[in-house]
């Protein structure tokens, strides 16, 4: 039944996070940075509520697939963990030791230097 609206007053749809993620087939938390990034326009409903317009998401799916087509070779500004991972805390220590174990292990010949000079005086 026609409402008598032009096509351009037509409800607006919007998208909640979990829609808008995906849309553009990224996870929450991928969405949420690009938000606070200010990569994707917002809109509040109520002032509590963020939402996106369906318009855009699809706007910037289109965007970014243009993007990978057309300059294959550029790495983008925002690596999907899909393809990259989230890093544990072990592999964050396992790295760190990796790349500090020496000045680890020279700090800790000095402790134990420091503390037989302090013990025999």
């Amino acid at each position: 039944m026609d409402s008598g609206q032009p096509d351009h007053l037509a409800e607006e749809h919007y998208l909640d996070i979990r829609e808008a993620s995906e849309i553009l087939d990224v996870n929450e938390q991928e969405l949420w940075d690009l938000v606070h990034k200010h990569a994707i326009p917002t809109h509040s409903i109520a002032g509590a509520f963020l939402r996106f317009k369906k318009e855009d998401i699809e706007g910037l799916k289109i965007k970014w697939r243009i993007e990978r087509e057309l300059f294959p070779h550029l790495q983008a500004t925002f690596v999907h963990d899909s393809t990259v991972g989230r890093v544990t805390f072990v592999e964050k220590l396992k790295d760190f030791w990796y790349f500090n174990d020496y000045y680890i292990l020279c700090l800790i010949l000095v402790v134990i230097l420091l503390h037989f000079i302090a013990v025999s005086q």
